[in-house]
């Protein structure tokens, strides 16, 4: 027997796929979950582009410790969806550390291949 996986469930494995990827440093599965032309921005209101992020990640000056889902709403409209998720996150950013809950609003599109890719995401404190 077979189950079929709802669209809203697989939108939200990419989100799921994107913050766990975050945590064990895989920038192999967030060039694969994240389109190219992808845009970040962060609670202080930067905008950063998915290179910029995920170099910041790389260098280290983005480090995630740890993430516990706190809520994940996804909404899907044809190719498109939107997914409203809050987090608590313990990460160092630019040399701070904290755990900071954060709602995060992320867009994400069909591609060409028919896999689901964020676009954008926009975070705020809760």
């Amino acid at each position: 027997m077979t189950t079929k996986i709802s669209e809203e469930e697989k939108v939200a494995t990419v989100v799921r796929q994107q913050v766990s990827s975050m945590v064990n440093g895989n920038l192999d599965i967030l060039n694969k979950v994240i389109a190219s032309d992808a845009k970040f921005i962060h609670i202080t209101g930067a905008v950063q582009s998915k290179d910029e992020w995920l170099k910041q990640i790389k260098i280290g000056r983005m480090h995630y410790f740890n993430s516990k889902e706190k809520l994940m709403q996804v909404e899907v409209d044809g190719d498109n969806a939107l997914v409203i998720s809050r987090n608590e996150l313990d990460a160092r950013i630019y040399g701070f550390r904290n755990t900071w809950p954060l709602q995060s609003r992320t867009e994400l599109t069909k591609n060409n291949s028919g896999q689901w890719q964020i676009i954008k995401s926009q975070a705020e404190m809760y």
